[in-house]
């Protein structure tokens, strides 16, 4: 890999979700993110849904015992907090609160997640965390089966304002052949702002950025696998916008499923 990379997506704190069961297993994951090349990495427990337990301030402390273990170990590797946050009503409430946590924990980009079966329309979810400065940024849609069906979503959701992140796993297989298919449907259009691992260990859900890396730098070049794995998470990890390529500046007008359940 030409440069090193920022992670937004992972599941690298141990005991808080589905994702590191132990320190062990969080500090060989650490050692596999450094060897692979990355510098940064966000940690992202789930939130909502079905780990509501899981609290910001759960979250904060985890990561900060995670780097004193880091670094006791020589490992070279940076984790910040942050969430992969189920979509509910209440997300900009709760994280008008607080109650949920931002990426990098800066204020400015919130990781969402939509049920795995479905999709329904985030216009309206985009519209109000864009009111309290908040971009959205929607993970792994190669993987949702409603999206799947429906590649075009995609392009709504950009169109609205959100931002794009694809699993490094979908490019290379690991989520079979439909998520693979629609990765590289993204990829060629131009519609992914980031790359990330979402890994959960070092065997089932690993890293795997760089070999995704090489992925998106055959589908379409260079500079998009450079953006995609290594310009863009870097500005988030910093709290820096990043620019919705195709924005059209407003909010589409569909009111689905979260429109109707917040009025």
């Amino acid at each position: 890999m030409s440069a090193a990379y920022t992670d937004i997506h992972c599941h690298i704190v141990p005991g808080i979700d589905d994702g590191a069961s132990d320190l062990e297993e969080s500090l060989a994951m650490a050692a596999a993110a450094s060897l692979d090349g990355a510098t940064t990495v966000i940690a992202t427990p789930h939130q909502l849904g079905g780990n509501a337990h899981v609290t910001a301030s759960a979250i904060r402390a985890g990561v900060a015992s995670l780097n004193g273990a880091i670094a006791a170990a020589g490992i070279e590797l940076e984790v910040l907090p942050g969430a992969d946050v189920r979509i509910e009503p209440e997300l900009p409430k709760l994280l008008r609160r607080g109650e949920v946590l931002t990426l990098a924990d800066r204020g400015k980009h919130v990781l969402l997640e939509l049920p795995h079966e479905v999709y329904f329309p985030l216009e309206t979810l985009l519209a109000a965390l864009s009111k309290q400065g908040l971009t959205g940024i929607l993970s792994h849609p190669e993987r949702n089966r409603g999206m799947q069906a429906r590649p075009e979503t995609v392009a709504e959701v950009v169109r609205a304002g959100g931002l794009i992140q694809i699993t490094a796993g979908s490019l290379t297989g690991g989520f079979g052949g439909s998520a693979r298919k629609m990765a590289e449907w993204c990829v060629r259009k131009r519609l992914v702002h980031f790359v990330a691992s979402d890994a959960h260990d070092t065997s089932r859900r690993p890293f795997g950025l760089s070999a995704a890396r090489d992925a998106v730098a055959v589908l379409a070049d260079a500079e998009l696998a450079d953006l995609v794995v290594c310009e863009n998470p870097a500005k988030v990890a910093e709290g820096v916008e990043v620019v919705a390529a195709g924005r059209s500046g407003r909010p589409g007008s569909g009111r689905g499923w979260f429109a109707r359940l917040t009025g």
